[in-house]
């Protein structure tokens, strides 16, 4: 029972307390006055005149009576006026507090109850059904015993002929008595409270026909009940306007909040993982009602891939793996051929459902994913206990949308790092050939060469003969194979895929002109892509110092935490580098941020440069 269940005295609202008073001390005066005239007419014993007196206050007590019927009628209409006015009243105060829509509609039900008179009432709202030739009403309130039997939730069609209908067909309230009743979807009802008068009225929210009213009872309703209803019903429905409105507008809020959280996930560069797990749950949370919600895509070769599931999990989901629960007229399925939302209301009805019966989705809803144009996957909601609300493909339809481009973001963030992962392991992959070819061809050919002109000039010399020219030539040559060394080194130095990182880093320093200290925390070898990538972040850096920063002294500090590595290069220079002026530090950044790390620079100027790059040393856990 909601707002305003309290019982109000029998004398109450029909017809009010003093009218009656007014009228019975009327007709207690009519009386004395008739007694007293034929007490006088008796005396004089005047029969003419005791038959005209006994005419007069005959007549003078029609009108008494007629006036004071007339005033009680008065006084029951503002009686009731009155009782009208404070139960909205009642239902205003619940709609200015912020009251849930259901409080709201169980005030409505409850005071027109009391209003009336009525032992049962219930408020329904009509559901968009589209490919339902009947409409239907799903009840939203409900007054008196019939709240166990007509229970909120409950759902049904209108058949033409019964009282529903046929109030909604007319657009006004219809009333039926006696066996007009016996026949409906609360026929059970009816017998089960022995109810003989009923009332229903639709309930139209500006021009848009909202939902209906009912009450029932085991008496007859006033004769103006219909009217009475009608006038309550008009007013109440500006409550249903507004609580409809701040629904709204707080769902909005809730859904832009949700939408924002996703935005900052695809901002921050989460993994498509991540964001994929935050949209399931933010689906739930708006639409799951208890259940499960689940991201399915649509694979190349006829496969389902579960991306991610929130929500009840029975038997455990294997995320990542492909869906095998697949019955051919369910919402994966129906999906995939029609590219359009699908629902079923009972898998257990399906060939093959009970499966997905038994994983908890007897009946589900699936809402088609489109990336780029083409479908992707889809969204489904599911739940174990009874049917999905039937609007909810139309509730889930703006969000959808919006989860889409969230999506597609994130497909098209993880396809470009992958991308950039791709190019820079074919460049390392061209510079080791390269090293390899230098290293195995060219040198070797230019040290057998230096050999043999100082294998020359050595026979010249000992004939006598001169060979400054050989010797000269062979010194030359053997410039040219060091400098051939310290190009292949740059390209990709031997050390770091013999050693690893810790190694390289050190041979690195040695050879920098300027002062480094190193100093390293890590275990053991770590990924091939990461320690190249360390590897070329601290040699861009070291060249910078010396190039461009006038530094004195770098520190170079690495160590590995919670499976990331993190790397610090710092130089004493004059700073105000800035990776936009120049492609070394643009690289560098590049190469990161495709192993899914990140690269800042601070370099203040005055004040030195100082490099710093975070890189998972695992791929994050899905």
């Amino acid at each position: 029972m909601g707002i305003g269940s309290g019982v109000r005295p029998p004398w109450a609202g029909r017809g009010g307390f003093r009218g009656q008073v007014a009228l019975w001390i009327v007709v207690a005066v009519a009386g004395l006055v008739l007694i007293g005239l034929v007490c006088a007419a008796a005396r004089r014993a005047d029969v003419f005149v005791l038959g005209l007196l006994i005419a007069v206050a005959v007549g003078v007590g029609a009108v008494t009576v007629s006036l004071a019927r007339r005033a009680t009628e008065s006084e029951r209409a503002r009686g009731d006026l009155v009782d009208d006015q404070a139960a909205l009243r009642r239902v205003a105060t619940l709609v200015a507090g912020g009251a849930a829509p259901a409080a709201v509609f169980a005030a409505i039900a409850d005071e027109l109850a009391l209003l009336i008179g009525a032992e049962a009432s219930f408020v329904a709202k009509v559901d968009e059904r589209a490919d339902e030739a009947d409409p239907w009403v799903t009840i939203v309130a409900s007054y008196g015993r019939p709240v166990t039997t007509a229970s909120v939730g409950m759902s049904f069609a209108l058949k033409r002929g019964r009282l529903l209908r046929t109030a909604i067909d007319a657009g006004k309230p219809t009333r039926f008595v006696g066996e007009q009743l016996s026949d409906g979807p609360l026929s059970v009802v009816v017998a089960e409270l022995g109810l003989r008068d009923a009332i229903a009225a639709p309930i139209f929210v500006g021009a848009r026909l909202w939902g209906m009213t009912g009450v029932a009872s085991t008496k007859d309703f006033q004769p103006a009940a219909e009217s009475r209803i009608a006038d309550f019903i008009e007013l109440a429905a500006t409550a249903i306007a507004s609580t409809e409105a701040s629904t709204e507008i707080s769902r909005l809020a809730d859904m832009h909040a949700s939408l924002r959280r996703l935005a900052l996930l695809i901002a921050r560069g989460e993994s498509p993982e991540v964001v994929y797990y935050a949209v399931t749950k933010e689906v739930l949370r708006y639409f799951g009602e208890g259940g499960t919600a689940r991201l399915m895509r649509y694979e190349p070769d006829g496969t389902v891939t579960l991306l991610a599931s929130a929500g009840a999990t029975r038997p455990p989901v294997i995320v990542g793996a492909a869906w095998e629960r697949r019955p051919p007229d369910g919402i994966l399925e129906t999906v995939r051929r029609t590219g359009r939302p699908a629902r079923v209301d009972d898998y257990r009805t399906l060939a093959n459902g009970q499966l997905l019966a038994d994983a908890g989705f007897i009946s589900a809803v699936g809402m088609p994913i489109h990336v780029s144009g083409r479908l992707w996957g889809l969204i489904a909601v599911g739940t174990g206990n009874g049917s999905l609300p039937p609007d909810l493909e139309t509730r889930m339809t703006e969000f959808t949308d919006l989860v889409a481009t969230a999506v597609g973001d994130a497909q098209s963030r993880s396809e470009l790092a992958l991308s950039r992962a791709r190019i820079i392991a074919a460049a390392d992959e061209t510079r080791r050939r390269i090293e390899r070819d230098m290293h195995d061809g060219i040198q070797q050919s230019l040290v057998s060469l230096t050999l043999r002109l100082r294998s020359e000039a050595m026979d010249a010399a000992d004939r006598g003969e001169s060979s400054d020219e050989l010797a000269a030539g062979a010194e030359e040559l053997a410039t040219i194979v060091d400098q051939m060394r310290e190009l292949s080194r740059g390209i990709h130095p031997a050390v770091l895929s013999d050693s690893g990182l810790s190694p390289a880093l050190r041979a690195l320093g040695r050879r920098s002109p300027l002062p480094v200290t190193i100093d390293l925390r890590i275990d053991g070898r770590l990924p091939l892509p990461v320690e190249v990538g360390a590897y070329y972040v601290v040699s861009e850096m070291l060249t910078n110092a010396v190039k461009h920063a006038d530094a004195s002294r770098v520190d170079v500090e690495a160590e590995v935490n919670d499976g990331v590595l993190t790397l610090s290069v710092r130089d004493d220079g004059i700073g105000g580098a800035d990776p936009g002026r120049g492609t070394g530090l643009l690289g560098l950044r590049d190469r990161i941020e495709a192993l899914a790390g990140t690269f800042d620079i601070d370099s203040p100027p005055g004040r030195g440069t100082t490099g710093t790059c975070r890189i998972p040393v695992v791929p994050p856990a899905s």
